[in-house]
């Protein structure tokens, strides 16, 4: 390979490394953030709640919702992706279906029993974006890889009632982060690959010039 090709290359490969590390830089720049909603509540045994605001029930890989739990025992959390009028749909008329003799207000009750989310699971499991079991304080930074609507879940399997404190924030980058961190590590791995090279041939002229 003559020195003209081991050049050229040494420049490509600064090259990308320049731009990896330029997408390294906008990838760590902290999210912008709209309203903090903070629900309380008290989650029953065996029961689960569901929730979306409209500053985060749209979301897309540069729009995402910043999820943060806090719980005196053992939760399971869900991102579904879902609009909640949907899924409380599903849920009323499942329990209607498999319990045609309950009144109204027996039905929405009964909806929010742990095993009409576990069969909502079970028919839909496209639609589970993120499953995570979580005690003491948790949280974490949700972007789905395609726009779509965004239902949070926290479901209760114990027979313990359950103190939850929640904090969902809905979270804006300049860049897909997902993608990102995807396109600079083959920008970084094939930076590499092509100045090494001549990082290695320099290295080797020097030596031979002592």
């Amino acid at each position: 390979m003559t020195s003209r090709v081991f050049a050229l290359l040494g420049r490509i490969g600064s090259i990308l490394l320049a731009t990896g590390l330029a997408l390294a830089l906008v990838c760590i720049i902290t999210a912008t953030s709209g309203p903090t909603i903070e629900p309380r509540w008290t989650s029953r045994p065996v029961t689960w709640t569901f929730m979306s605001h409209p500053q985060y029930l749209t979301c897309h890989p540069q729009k995402g919702v910043r999820i943060s739990v806090i719980s005196n025992s053992s939760l399971q959390i869900y991102v579904l992706g879902t609009h909640p009028l949907q899924l409380r749909e599903w849920a009323l008329s499942w329990v209607k279906e498999h319990f045609p003799s309950l009144n109204e207000s027996q039905v929405y009750w009964a909806m929010l029993n742990i095993s009409v989310l576990n069969a909502y699971l079970q028919t839909h499991p496209e639609n589970v974006m993120l499953s995570e079991g979580v005690k003491g304080e948790w949280s974490i930074e949700f972007f789905p890889p395609k726009v779509t609507n965004v239902t949070l879940v926290v479901s209760n399997p114990s027979l313990n009632t359950i103190s939850v404190n929640m904090k969902t924030t809905p979270i804006t980058t300049l860049v897909p982060r997902q993608r990102a961190f995807t396109v600079t590590e083959v920008l970084f791995v094939s930076g590499i690959a092509l100045a090494l090279p001549r990082r290695v041939k320099k290295s080797k002229d020097y030596l031979r010039s002592r």
